[in-house]
């Protein structure tokens, strides 16, 4: 048992203070905005041009910067001004997303500009994401840490949970462009709350190293915990599934379910899969404090696996539906419960570069999923693409089994 007694930052019984209300808010207005996009940016390429392999690439390519930059970025986060960072990528991504309704209204759209534009909005979530790991702890303290992800996430979730139905039904009366001009808006209110934050969020000064040698020390950290090495490599797995389930998402729904791109219920499954999040979100720490956040992990993984054969099983709405939120909650159990995890165990000084670390290899899996399920898609199908990245969950499922995880258990005080 590892017992963890230390603190930082603001006093966790204190959590809702003005610099952390005005850090919930931001994350909350671009959490909706982008809730949305995600549902805009793969009907644009998959109403452009009908493609499993492009439309699944999406996913691909916004997890791609994490696997191609995350060393770098976390590294950055520990040494550059942090707060500075989140801001500069927050309108980056903002002025990317508002080219596209431009690129609409002069005709010259393509699928290849939205792959663009997913790349490059998964660039600035990378650098802004490194940078608030770090923050993060600094504004809540570690003893607030659980506490606060909880909130967090089930607000977010919540959002979740409108924002997609209301894209899907945008999209269908209107245009997924529309929803892609609301996203840049909400970067751009993030930007506003965050530059008003006044807690210090960078680490305490540091002896100046060079960047290799700082990037070696996180990756040491991550190497040497045993159970955080086990849990990023089976978060590469569960992502390997993940990209490529929510990548094809809409042609699931096409070609399984029978519902065209234009159908007003395709928002329903965004928001089936949110509603499951959130159960996933309010439920994580009393399970986590109750069976232990090993007994935690063995269960989400088990649970993803059964409603990933049952999405590739049914051909009915209502339970695709069912079955999509049982799977949301296996999948941010499993992952919130490793990020978690991970924070708890890192030093205030590592915390950028261990925690972009882990992210990078865990979510370096999803290009991977999105790759391997748009080529299985288009050559056999949805349904057996979605049994075929059901595999690599089954192999992080074994990996965890043969460790320390399943008796893993972090006390808080």
């Amino acid at each position: 048992m590892t017992r963890l007694v230390e603190t930082a930052g603001v006093d966790g019984r204190r959590l809702f203070h003005r610099d952390f209300c005005l850090w919930y808010l931001a994350r909350s207005i671009s959490v909706a905005g982008t809730a949305a996009s995600a549902v805009a940016l793969p009907l644009l390429v998959y109403r452009t041009s009908a493609s499993p392999t492009l439309t699944a690439a999406v996913v691909g390519l916004e997890a791609l910067p994490y696997l191609l930059f995350g060393l770098f970025a976390g590294a950055a986060a520990d040494r550059l001004r942090r707060r500075r960072m989140m801001i500069v990528a927050d309108v980056c991504c903002a002025l990317l997303l508002a080219t596209v309704p431009l690129a609409a209204l002069f005709d010259v759209l393509t699928p290849g500009y939205l792959l663009v534009v997913a790349f490059g909005v998964g660039c600035g979530f990378c650098w802004f994401d490194a940078a608030a790991w770090g923050a993060f702890v600094r504004i809540v303290g570690k003893p607030g840490v659980t506490r606060a992800n909880s909130l967090i996430w089930s607000t977010e979730i919540v959002l979740e949970i409108a924002a997609p139905a209301a894209a899907g039904l945008l999209a269908a009366i209107a245009d997924p462009t529309l929803v892609l001009a609301v996203d840049a808006a909400t970067y751009l209110a993030s930007a506003a709350l965050l530059a008003r934050i006044r807690t210090g969020l960078d680490p305490e000064p540091a002896v100046a190293r060079r960047l290799r040698a700082e990037i070696a020390e996180g990756l040491r950290h991550l190497w040497r915990t045993r159970v955080l090495r086990t849990l990023t490599a089976a978060g590469f797995g569960l992502n390997v599934a993940a990209g490529g389930v929510v990548g094809l998402l809409v042609v699931h729904a096409d070609e399984v379910l029978d519902l065209s791109p234009e159908d007003r219920r395709l928002g329903l499954l965004y928001a089936a899969a949110a509603v499951g999040s959130l159960v996933a979100a309010v439920i994580l720490p009393r399970a986590s404090r109750w069976a232990g956040q090993g007994t935690v992990s063995v269960t989400g993984l088990v649970i993803f696996v059964a409603a990933l054969v049952g999405l590739a099983g049914t051909s009915v709405f209502a339970l695709a539906l069912v079955w999509w939120a049982v799977w949301a909650v296996a999948r941010l159990t499993v992952n919130a419960n490793g990020i978690t995890v991970r924070q708890l165990l890192t030093p205030d000084a590592l915390q950028g570069r261990v925690n972009t670390t882990g992210r990078m290899l865990a979510w370096g899996g999803t290009p991977f999923g999105a790759l391997i399920g748009g080529l299985a898609a288009d050559a056999y199908g949805a349904r057996v693409a979605y049994l075929l990245l059901a595999v690599p969950v089954v192999l992080s499922l074994a990996l965890v089994i043969a460790s320390p995880v399943p008796g893993l258990r972090i006390r808080v005080d």
